[in-house]
This record gives C-alpha cells, structure tokens and sequence, in this order.
C-alpha cells in the first residue's frame, strides 16, 4: 500500500513537471486537456503580460511584466475581463491584461516549431475578453498543430480615450496588443512555438484591431501574416473623430464640477484620481446622452464610429496610428505581409433588433443621415444630395420602412462590404491577399437574427465554425464538413501563407486565387445549403454596389480619406 501511494505521488509530481515550463519571464505550471477527437495538449491559463494599468499608468502605454521566480499557477483560467461599456459585473477589474497559451505538445520534449495563431476578440472595442468562451476555444485548431493564443486588452474608455495631444494620444487598448505580441516574441519558443512564423487574426473589432496593427510601425516584425474577419481597419465604425471632445464630456460625467475647457493635464490628473467603477459609470452616461442627442441616427456608432475607438495618435512620442489609415494603405506604409480576409454574406442582419424601425424611420425622414461621415462632406446642401442618390440607389421610390431587405443590404454593404473590398484592393498593390464571402447557412453560425426573404449569414458568421465549444458530433454532417474546411484553409494560412498551398481531397482541390491589382478575384465559401467551394475572378462580391459607392466616393468624397 505505501509503495502505490509513493508511487502515485511520484507519477503525480512527474506529471506536473511535465506540465511546467520555464520562461525567460519565468516559470509557469499549465494543465492538460483532451480536443474533442481526444488528442491531448496543454494549456496556460491567465498569465499576465504587462504591469496592471492602474494609478498612473491608466489610459497610457502598456508596461511590460516584470519577470517572475516565483512558478504562476496557469493550470486553471481566471475569470477576468477588462471593463465593458454596457456591462456590471463582478469579473470586471483593470487588472486584466492576461493570456492564454495553448500547444499541441508537451513543450519540454517537443523539437517542433509550431506555427502561432494569435486570436484578437471583437466586440466593438467596448467589451469581449480572450477568455475561452469568448476570445477563441482552442480546441479545433490545436488539433491541427498550431499554437493559440488569447488575450484580454484594454477596452472602451480605459483601452481608446484620448485627448489628441501627448497626455493622453489614445490607442491604450492597441499597445496592450503590441505589448502581448512582444511577449510571444519573448517567450513562445519555451511552449514550442515558432516566433517567425506568427499569424494575427481577429473578427470584428479584432479584425479592425489586426487591420491597424498592419499599418503600425510599432507592431513591425512582430507578426508575419495576418487575418480579418468582418473588420479592418478601414471600417467606418473602427475609428474615432471626436475623441477630445468626447473624452472632455466624459471627464464631465465623472465629476459634475470639472472645467470642460481645462487642459489634458487636468483631466488626466482628474480620471486618474477617482475609482475605476466612477469612470465606467461616466463612460454608460456619456454613451447614453450621445444616444440621446437629436442628431442620434446619424451618429449611430456602427456607421460613423464607436465612442471609443482607436485613433491617429501622430502627437504620441511613439504613434501607434500615425497617419490616415487610407493613404498608409495605398501607398504601402504598412507592415507587409500576405493577409486573408473576408465578409459574411448578410453582415447587415445584426441590425435587425428592437431598434431597427426607429433608425429606418430616421433615414425615411433625412436621407443625409444615410452619408458617411468618412466622406467628410461640409456643404449642407451636398450632403443632403449625396443623401438622396444613396436613397434613390437602395430604394427608388420607396421607403427603408417599406424594404427592409434593401436596409439589410446597404448596412451590409455600408458597414463592412465596401471597406474589406477596398482594403484588399489597396493591400494587394503591396502584399499578397486572399478574400472570402462566407454564404453558407448552419447552425454552428449560432444565434443571431433572421428576417423573411433574406439570406441568414449574419455578422462573423463564420466565426463558429473555427471557434466552437460544442463537439463536431453535435451538428449536421454538412456543418462538420464546413468547420473541417474553414480549419483546414485558417491553419494553412497560418503555416504556408496561403490557404491552399497543394491539392487537398477536403478542400475539393480548390487553388484559391489572390486579389490582384485590376482583378478582384475571391472565394465564395459554401452557398446557403450548399458546401462547395466557388472561385469568383475579375469581380468583386456584390460587384454593382461596390462599383456605386467606389464612384460617389471618387466624385464626393473630401480626401485625405481616413476610413471608406
């Protein structure tokens, strides 16, 4: 009997031995799971990347950890988010720049150099986490002999206030990315991985998030290929042109008292003083009467940009996002590598809510509301002409209340279509580029909102079939076959740079082609209840409505562009 119990202990310390890694920040304890298919790997939960953006350094620059001796307990997952805007809840704490890392292999015996994917969570820069339920379930890409990563960053008002000068530039909730990029760089050698061999992706905010860490010289060298799903930095809703104005009505909401027309100092000295939950609080009140506000449908934030978003911080010591996103792109001031990114055939479905007569009947009312604001049109009089074509485009002589299927489509075009084409158009004078139109209709899509008539892809619809909690056995043979796919064609990028680098039997043999300068060539992925591949050349998806906008832009619009 002592001789098993000893022996047990010795399996159990041997065991936990294997399971502990020593990295240049130091040693970390992590757990092993099983995927679905019962493939073991390990994982390291929660361990922070950076000092806690607290006291003086909340709003500013992320700071690297200090390295530890002590071993970090990774082997369970904190229940940790950055404040949200529109949440009240107990796991939220500014304390919450931590990862997770998950490898294929037993680090200490692996020779391997796996491949990185390194997953940035959307939820509109205001709220997500890189916890597993949310910022990417490891489960279907380790499998396929990938490292991947998750992470928590700063968000609304903490991670993206800014005063457009050097006390507070903005962009917080980007440098903690920057920051949880160097650390894998540090350290992801020690769980096997291959830091020259790292893939960014993101959905999304992620995708914005990716979308301007590809301009970034901050972020140079630190990944070598990237992925956007339903975001870009290009999106109009990705980016903040009223952010003084709007961090100086927020300090108002803070403190009743405070002098709108104070300096930065002033107000940094002033929200660096006070409680965290005062300042989320302030940051829900602020939202709340921009919302209330009579211009309210056309500032709507997913057409003319989040409250909190990242911002060209030109008066930083060190930008993040110095210049236009627009011209950096077209003139290849970016970080060049190959990228993939794509659209959901009907993004626009996310519209369809409680709201969405209230802001139809706004636009029957004043069709200027339907202008973006990236036009950076003045005239009054312009405006409302510009107003009217995109009217007459979408409706003739009808009215939004009347066609919803026609509002649909133009938030799908408006708010993704049309900037994720003209980012790949722009990238691929300077990189090589893959583009995607996800139209296949599953149920791993997961809840989200239909309406009669329409198709049902709705906004990162794709997401569920790489990211997914639910074992394959749990949906339709046609949505396993799918999920295969999408996993298939993301790990490849990830390792090869393209998503068929040979003939493959799973992805019918499919030689995707890439965007070319003068020939947009894309890959529809599935088509509703069909799962097959279709190559589409010399044509961008939803090719006339994109010629439409691409000309009133061209006639219209007031450059420098920011976003499109």
């Amino acid at each position: 009997m002592v001789t098993e119990v000893v022996f047990l202990l010795l399996f159990v310390a041997s065991d936990s031995l294997a399971q502990q890694v020593t990295t240049p920040d130091g040693p970390i304890r992590g757990t092993t799971e099983e995927t679905f298919e019962g493939k073991s790997y390990y994982a390291y939960y929660s361990i922070p990347y950076a000092k806690p953006p607290i006291g003086s350094r909340r709003f500013l620059v992320s700071e690297p950890i200090d390295p530890w001796t002590i071993v970090h307990d990774g082997s369970q997952e904190k229940q940790v988010w950055c404040y949200q805007l529109y949440q009240d809840s107990d796991l939220e704490n500014e304390d919450c720049l931590l990862l997770n890392v998950f490898t294929p292999q037993n680090p200490n015996v692996t020779s391997q150099n796996y491949p990185v994917m390194i997953n940035i969570h959307g939820g509109g820069y205001i709220s997500g986490s890189g916890l597993v339920t949310s910022g990417g379930y490891p489960k279907y890409l380790v499998q396929q002999d990938v490292i991947f990563v998750s992470f928590n960053y700063r968000l609304g008002v903490f991670g993206f206030l800014s005063t457009n000068d050097s006390v507070i530039p903005g962009n917080a909730g980007l440098s903690d990315q920057i920051l949880a990029l160097k650390w894998i760089q540090k350290n992801i050698a020690s769980f096997g991985g291959d830091p020259n061999k790292v893939t960014i992706l993101g959905q999304s905010a992620g995708g914005s998030s990716v979308g301007y860490l590809i301009q970034s010289p901050q972020a140079s060298g630190l990944f070598s290929a990237a992925i956007m799903e339903s975001g870009n930095a290009l999106v109009p809703w990705g980016y903040q042109r009223h952010a003084k104005e709007y961090s100086f009505k927020t300090g108002s909401f803070v403190d009743s008292h405070f002098d709108s027309n104070s300096d930065s100092q002033a107000l940094l000295n002033l929200l660096q003083s006070v409680d965290a939950k005062k300042i989320d609080v302030a940051a829900l009140n602020f939202a709340n009467w921009v919302s209330s506000q009579p211009d309210a449908i056309g500032n709507v934030q997913i057409r003319q940009g989040f409250y909190f978003a990242p911002v060209v911080d030109a008066a930083s010591v060190n930008p993040i996002v110095p210049e236009n996103q627009y011209g950096a792109i077209r003139d290849g001031r970016i970080n060049k590598v190959p990228i993939l990114l794509g659209i959901c055939s009907e993004e626009g479905l996310m519209s369809v809510d409680q709201y969405l007569d209230y802001y139809l009947q706004g636009y029957d009312r004043n069709s200027s509301w339907l202008v973006p604001q990236n036009m950076h049109i003045e005239d009054k009089n312009l405006w409302s002409e510009v107003g009217g074509f995109i009217k007459q485009e979408y409706l003739s002589n009808s009215s939004f209340m009347d066609n919803k299927l026609e509002a649909i489509k133009f938030f799908t075009e408006q708010d993704f279509a049309k900037s994720m084409t003209k980012n790949a158009e722009l990238q691929s004078q300077h990189t090589d580029v893959y583009f995607y139109e996800f139209s296949y209709t599953g149920s791993m899509t997961g809840d989200h909102p239909t309406y009669p008539g329409s198709g049902n892809v709705s906004h990162v619809g794709e997401y569920g079939y790489i990211f997914n909690w639910a074992p394959p056995s749990h949906y339709p043979e046609n949505d396993q076959l799918v999920s295969r796919r999408m996993i298939r064609l993301w790990t490849n990028f990830a390792k090869y740079h393209t998503p068929t680098p040979t003939a493959d039997d799973l992805l019918q043999n499919l030689s995707w082609p890439k965007v070319q300068v003068g020939s947009f060539n894309y890959v529809n992925i599935g088509d509703y209840d069909n799962t097959d591949f279709v190559v589409v050349q010399g044509t961008k998806p939803k090719a006339a409505r994109m010629a439409f906008w691409d000309s009133l832009y061209e006639k219209y619009a007031v450059e420098p562009l920011d976003t499109y």
